[in-house]
């Protein structure tokens, strides 16, 4: 957390609020927040029960003052002028996309296969970010850089019922609501990989993942959107098939199975 706030610190754009959101911590994250709330004014220490990222953040968002909005997870990174050079992009758009580096927690190592590609196309961003999520496209949170004006005037939040891929959700919703997009080569944004997290419960995400999808469904249902809402269709089907073992395929290994048992008591007997 400290290495996280001296980035924010170092920004060579000085007109800035960092808030600061204690989401029921254990470790000695109060105690670092605290010090630089008192240090520096910039940064706002706020207290909430633990009910997790989506909460947190929504929790932070509504407390936010400035005309624009950065994420930024505890142990992420940005570089020093990533805030002036984004902002650049913001006047003439009302999301910029920076490039990112992520790298293993510990080390200056990059972090192997775990690079997708945040940029969107600035045509046809609406269209790509659900379509091609996760498997050819990803954004950390703290690469985007956007006009606060889009959640408070379309009362957009973190969906906190679910289990992850809430990010995608909240990024959908955000750059629908959007006029237009820009991509910043830079990597600004330093992504570090706990070497724990390096795997994950693959039926809790896609379970996740699938959820996700059906509440982007219901979401461009009510906005009248049929082509966005054909396009998260389309990204369901794209889920529950993925890596998912055709029925008869999954009979015949059963059945190939069976028959080598059977096979191996007769020889036996």
């Amino acid at each position: 957390m400290e290495e996280t706030l001296v980035s924010v610190k170092n920004q060579t754009h000085s007109n800035w609020e960092c808030i600061i959101v204690n989401d029921g911590s254990t470790d000695d994250s109060e105690d670092i927040a605290k010090r630089w709330s008192q240090l520096d004014s910039r940064f706002i220490y706020l207290v909430k029960e633990n009910g997790g990222l989506s909460s947190a953040r929504n929790f932070g968002l509504k407390h936010a003052n400035g005309e624009f909005v950065q994420l930024l997870d505890s142990d992420d990174l940005i570089k020093p002028d990533k805030f002036t050079a984004q902002l650049k992009d913001l006047e003439e758009s009302d999301i910029s996309i920076s490039d990112y580096f992520s790298f293993i927690d510990g080390t200056n190592e990059p972090a192997k296969h775990r690079y997708l590609s945040p940029f969107l196309s600035e045509d046809n961003y609406k269209k790509e970010i659900i379509l091609d999520w996760e498997y050819r496209k990803s954004i950390p949170c703290h690469s985007v850089l956007f006009n606060r004006k889009l959640i408070t005037e379309n009362n957009l939040s973190f969906n906190e019922s679910l289990p992850n891929h809430e990010d995608w959700v909240f990024w959908v919703q955000l750059f629908y609501y959007s006029k237009s997009i820009k991509n910043n080569k830079n990597k600004f944004a330093l992504y570090r990989i706990h070497k724990r997290s390096m795997s994950s419960d693959f039926k809790l995400m896609k379970k996740g993942f699938l959820q996700a999808a059906k509440l982007l469904q219901l979401f461009f249902k009510a906005e009248n959107n049929k082509v966005l809402c054909d396009c998260t269709k389309e990204k369901y089907k794209e889920i529950y098939e993925k890596n998912r073992v055709p029925f008869f395929k999954k009979m015949k290994s059963r059945i190939y199975s069976k028959l080598v048992h059977c096979y191996r008591y007769v020889r036996k007997n």
